[in-house]
């Protein structure tokens, strides 16, 4: 399974026995970050993602509404994955350009890349991961 973002990168989700596998993949088609989440830390990531997009939403509104606008990047959460890296995601303000977006970070000692998606996007990847998890419980 594989959730496009901004720039052309993409993030392909499976899961690999014991844990969930992510893969972020550039324009190109080459590989730029691949970690592993236990159920717990991918439970985690759901709920961060769930959150980000319920504020992601309600931001967009209030931009529509009443032209409220976000200034700075609203951090959501961090979850810790495998070889101490961390995951982190985060809300872009929406601005008469664009609507707000999801950050996706994935920092790794020295290297730090992420994806950008909407909120529909985040919900999604959401629901997979989630029923990534459900899957591997009943098996």
């Amino acid at each position: 399974m594989e959730i496009k973002g901004a720039q052309g990168k993409v993030l392909n989700i499976k899961n690999n026995g014991d844990y969930i596998n992510m893969i972020l993949i550039d324009e190109d088609g080459n590989e730029i970050e691949n970690f592993n989440m236990e159920y717990d830390t991918a439970s985690l990531f759901t709920v961060l993602l769930n959150n980000s997009v319920l504020e992601g939403e309600n931001i967009n509104k209030k931009f529509k509404r009443e032209g409220l606008q976000l200034q700075k990047i609203q951090d959501v959460g961090t979850c810790f994955v495998n070889n101490n890296c961390r995951v982190s995601v985060a809300i872009l303000p929406a601005d008469e350009n664009r609507t707000a977006s999801i950050l996706i970070g994935f920092h790794g000692g020295p290297k730090h890349n992420s994806i950008i998606i909407k909120p529909k996007n985040a919900a999604y990847l959401s629901i997979v991961v989630t029923k990534l998890i459900m899957n591997s419980i009943n098996n």
